[in-house]
This record gives structure tokens, C-alpha cells and sequence, in this order.
């Protein structure tokens, strides 16, 4: 397999397994818990997404002289006893905002998971780690999105084999969510229990050149005092976690759809998930166009107020104010009558085409997992091994990333380079990858 290969298979799946831990329906002869043809392990309803990974680890090439043999392993190429292996699912959220829709179009299906996890642990030998690790958005309940993807049956499956998948939410913080949907404060999360690093990019960020103008830096829903203190005139700094860190090897599993602000989420966005803090990540530049941001195209005062007043709002709530936060909602409701009214674009918070900020972080994340030491200092060789596998069976369209509709592609990519992959998925999607930005410009 090369570096820029990407493979693409057409399972002719349109839906997933539903029972957790997601066993094989069938004995494969390199299956690692089975020690012989007993039914002990396997699951009686179909399970074609098992079958479709394990032959499209055989179609990139690994292994293929053992394929059908015990000694089958195919990610020992990538994968040695011993190491520290990272999956990286995306799990942007515990629920899709257009509920009757349903989350198969929102996030990584365990079933995918739970093949790839397999063969890791083969390629281990039972020795070393797996971590199942995600920074969805803040108003996620991280137990609610593992529970629905069966992450926690393939952790107990494995538990009982006496091996101990770790299964972490990378964010310290998470939003408190009133009935109505409205943030009312923050609770602290234990976060990573390696710790984090700072590994800050300076000169080299992508963000570097709009630096002069880093006091626009936004990402919705946070305080923007925060940003500033890690991106601005001096510095471009992400909190990455240690697992990521110190992983050496990272499968990168995405759920492609599409992306109000990036365009398509794919193997390159995923990657905001191994940031531990939001408002380290800058998405958008406050003002329109002619005023240097990126939030809307046309100057236009009303939208100038709603971005002051929901900032306002944001303060207040992520601090408890809910009083101060409600009454601000109040003006926010009269002015957005008039924005609705007059505005000349329908674009806000940079959700957008002309979004010239988010595809700066989402190269400078893909850098990082690259470039950054177990101590987050860069260098000038890769420093852990990459794989992406794509997960689109259901792939989300429309209002994505938190809104989508589900596609039924019933599709599996994978390849190491994220940019390749990603430049092969715009295309599969219907969109010109040059008017992607990240791909684009990375």
C-alpha cells in the first residue's frame, strides 16, 4: 500500500448491526478469541460490516500472503506488541438536532469500531494498548453517544478476554443543558488522565498569518478572552492530550458528512477531536468580508449586534449568570426580527464558503498528529503511523455537521494520507475538492 492510495469499497450495506459487541456472524480463521470453530464468540444475526473491514484490509494489501491462514494479521505492518494504539472515532454529539433522523448519520458506528479494535488487538498480541478517544462539542453527554455506539459492551467483551480497552472523553469541561436546549454552565470533566501538552505551533500555524487580526479569533458558544490567550501575536497553541501524544499509532475513523463551516467532515476535520479545550480552536473571524472577518459576507449592523449580544449570552451562561443570559436572550429575539428581515445574506458565525479560519486549524491539527514527539515538540519526520478508515456506510448530507440527513452510501474508505483520502471523498460526496478549503489549501 502507498502513502497516497486510497481505497474505496462498495459493500452494498445500507445499515448497521444492532447488537452489540458486534461479534463476527462467522468463524474467519484469524479471529483472535476464538481458539476453535465454537459458536462462543460469534453473533446470530448478520454482521456484514465485520466482513467488509476484514476485506478491505485484504484489498489495501496487508498480509495477503496469510489471508485465510491463523496467522492472518493484517495491520502488522503498522501495528507492533507493545504499542500504544489510538482509535479516533468521531463523536461529535449524543443526539442529531433533527431527531427523527438519527445518529447513524452523526457518528462513528460501533460495529465499525469494534473490527478495527479486533484487529488491533491481533496485531498486538495481547500486548500493549487501545484507546477509544473523542473532544465531541460541549453540549455532548459522552455517555449517552458510547452507550448508543455499544462502545461500553465491546469494552466489557474485552474485559472478560482480560484486556482493557480505555475509553476516554478528551474534554475538561461539558455545557449543562436546560430543558429548552440552553447552555446553563460548565461542569469540570476528569478529562485525559495522562494530562495535556501545549504544543504551540508559532511561526509555522497556518493561523500565523491573520495574527495581527487575532482578537476576531471565535469559536461559537465559548468565551473569546480564552481564544486570545492561545492564539494571538505570539502564540498558536493547541491542548493536546497525552494519549494522543504519546500514541504510536492512531487509526483515524471518521463519519463523512457534511460540514456548515469546513465544507465535509472526513479524515483531516476528525482531527479537531484531538484537542482538548474548543476554545483553543479558532473557527471564524468575527465582521464580515470588507470588515476582515469571515462570519457573513455582507456588512451589516444587525448581525454586528447579534454576534456582541450572543457573546454576551455565551459569558453569562457558561459562568451560571442564567438571569442575566435571559434577559440579553430577550433583546437578542427583537433584534433578531430585524436581522431576519434585512439582511442581505443568510451566512452567520461563519458557517459559510468564504470561511478563510477553520481550514487553518484543521491543517495545523493534521500537522501536529503528524510532526509533534510524545513531549509535543515538532519535528521534521513523522513521528507515530496513521490510518484512516471511513465510515460510510450512512454518511450525513444537508445541514451537517449537527443537523444531517442521513445517506445511505453504504461505503468504506480507507488510506494513510489524510489529505489524499480527503481529496477522493469530496469527489464521492459530488463536491470539487478545490473549492474545499482545507483540502485546497493543504
Amino acid at each position: 500500500m502507498q502513502d497516497t492510495d486510497v481505497y474505496i469499497r462498495r459493500t452494498g450495506i445500507t445499515s448497521y448491526p444492532e447488537m452489540p459487541p458486534f461479534n463476527p456472524d462467522k468463524y474467519y480463521p484469524e479471529y483472535p478469541f476464538a481458539c476453535s470453530k465454537s459458536l462462543k464468540d460469534l453473533s446470530p444475526p448478520a454482521n456484514p460490516v465485520y466482513d467488509n473491514i476484514r476485506q478491505l484490509l485484504f484489498d489495501l494489501g496487508l498480509d495477503t500472503e496469510n489471508f485465510g491462514l491463523p496467522c492472518w494479521n493484517p495491520l502488522k505492518e503498522y501495528i507492533k506488541p507493545g504499542n500504544t494504539v489510538l482509535l479516533k472515532p468521531n463523536i461529535v454529539l449524543h443526539e442529531n438536532h433533527i431527531r427523527h433522523y438519527g445518529l447513524d448519520c452523526v457518528i462513528t458506528n460501533g460495529s465499525i469500531i469494534r473490527a478495527v479494535c479486533d484487529y488491533v488487538y491481533k496485531a498486538l498480541e495481547g500486548c500493549g494498548k487501545i484507546i477509544i478517544a473523542d473532544a465531541p462539542v460541549q453540549a455532548c453527554d459522552f455517555k449517552k453517544a458510547i452507550k448508543y455506539m455499544g462502545l461500553v459492551e465491546i469494552q466489557k467483551f474485552y474485559m472478560d478476554y482480560g484486556f482493557n480497552i480505555e475509553i476516554i472523553d478528551f474534554r475538561q469541561e461539558q455545557a449543562i443543558i436546560n430543558k429548552r436546549g440552553r447552555i446553563t454552565g460548565i461542569k469540570k470533566l476528569p478529562g485525559d488522565p495522562r494530562g495535556y501538552t501545549n504544543v504551540d505551533l508559532k511561526k509555522i500555524s497556518m493561523l500565523d498569518e491573520l495574527s495581527d487580526d487575532y482578537e476576531s479569533f471565535r469559536v461559537t458558544n465559548y468565551d473569546p478572552a480564552r481564544m486570545m490567550a492561545h492564539h494571538n501575536k505570539h502564540t498558536h497553541e493547541y491542548l493536546i492530550p497525552n494519549s494522543v501524544l504519546k500514541a504510536d499509532v492512531v487509526i483515524n475513523l471518521p463519519k463523512p458528512k457534511t460540514h456548515r463551516k469546513a465544507g465535509i467532515t472526513g479524515a483531516m476535520k476528525n482531527l479537531v477531536g484531538i484537542n482538548g479545550s474548543k476554545d483553543w480552536l479558532p473557527h471564524h473571524r468575527r465582521g464580515s468580508l470588507s470588515e476582515g472577518g469571515d462570519e457573513y459576507l455582507h456588512k451589516d449592523v444587525f448581525k454586528k449586534i447579534h454576534t456582541f449580544l450572543q457573546e454576551k449570552i455565551d459569558i453569562y451562561s457558561i459562568n451560571g449568570k442564567t438571569k442575566r443570559a435571559a434577559f440579553i436572550r430577550l433583546i437578542q429575539m427583537a433584534n433578531g426580527l430585524l436581522r431576519k428581515s434585512m439582511a442581505k445574506d443568510n451566512y452567520r458565525e461563519g458557517s459559510w464558503w468564504g470561511n478563510d479560519t477553520i481550514w487553518r486549524t484543521i491543517c495545523d491539527l493534521n500537522r501536529l498528529l503528524i510532526y509533534a514527539d510524545k513531549n509535543g515538540n515538532l519535528q521534521n519526520t513523522a513521528q507515530r503511523k496513521c490510518l484512516s478508515i471511513l465510515d460510510m456506510i450512512i454518511s450525513g448530507e444537508e445541514e451537517g455537521p449537527l443537523r444531517p440527513a442521513p445517506k445511505q452510501a453504504g461505503i468504506i474508505m480507507a488510506g494513510i494520507n489524510p489529505l489524499a483520502v480527503d481529496t477522493v471523498l469530496a469527489g464521492i460526496m459530488g463536491f470539487d475538492y478545490k473549492k474545499i478549503a482545507h483540502i485546497k489549501n493543504a
